[in-house]
């Protein structure tokens, strides 16, 4: 019977594709910084959430504002 470990190391890594989160991994430079207005109430239950979640908010935020990239960027094509 196979282990657990053999099983995982002879798994085959899937081929990345174009997402949110690889985009941004791929441009480490970072020389933007944005502010923003935000309802408090809203904000704090943003917050709770990434605290839960384990994750930054300016992670989140990144990772949103990539997102919206890749799903609109086709409209700077003209």
């Amino acid at each position: 019977m196979a282990s657990l470990k053999d099983s995982v190391k002879n798994q085959t890594v899937p081929e990345t594709t174009k997402t949110a989160v690889n985009a941004f991994k791929s441009n480490k430079e970072k020389n933007k910084m944005i502010s923003a207005y935000v309802d408090i109430d809203r904000y704090e239950k943003f917050k709770a959430i990434n605290d839960k979640r384990g994750i930054s908010n300016n992670k989140i935020l990144n990772l949103m504002i990539a997102d919206y990239v890749l799903q609109y960027e086709k409209l700077l094509e003209n």
